[in-house]
């Protein structure tokens, strides 16, 4: 056993000279330790586009998060709650929000949101916008709907979503 283990592998670096390939047809098959590299997984490039999309989705993630904690907060009655998630300590004006902030007694919102859409270059973004469509069920079974945007922005110093801007009005049927 030991004696055929020497003759496999010398067996294995032997090659016949009369068998030689053209100098075209080395070029066109790759030698199969490049065909193993390319076949054993992605390269170095394509992970790190694969990890920053991951990034990009869990920034989204968190966003929509906290709008959706925001308005269901807003919904419930819980307006101090609901107001801690805006920067600046601030709190929408006038017909920013229409007149979401002033129904009381909900029995019902619906929230959907659109992909949000970064408003920065940065590969992950900081600042972005969400489109939403609300659709809220009052006390006494009035359905109303409301079409718009809340801006947000990640917050440079505990890296949480914060709201800044809103733009919302009330669709008329």
């Amino acid at each position: 056993m030991r004696i055929l283990i020497p003759a496999l592998l010398a067996l294995t670096f032997v090659g016949c000279s009369c068998q030689r390939q053209s100098q075209t047809d080395a070029d066109a098959a790759p030698a199969p330790e490049q065909a193993a590299t390319t076949a054993s997984g992605p390269t170095a490039a394509q992970l790190r586009a694969q990890a920053l999309e991951r990034q990009r989705q869990q920034a989204y993630v968190e966003a929509v998060d906290v709008l959706h904690t925001y308005l269901q907060q807003l919904g419930s009655g819980k307006r101090e709650e609901a107001d801690k998630h805006w920067a600046y300590q601030r709190q929408p004006r006038g017909n920013e929000e229409s007149d979401l902030r002033s129904l009381k007694n909900l029995r019902a919102v619906r929230i959907e949101n659109e992909t949000p859409k970064p408003l920065d270059q940065e590969p992950v973004p900081e600042l972005l916008e969400i489109p939403v469509d609300l659709r809220v069920t009052l006390e006494n079974g009035e359905g109303r709907r409301y079409k718009g945007w809340y801006r947000m922005r990640r917050n440079t110093v505990d890296r949480h979503w914060e709201l800044t801007a809103v733009s919302i009005a009330v669709e008329l049927k």
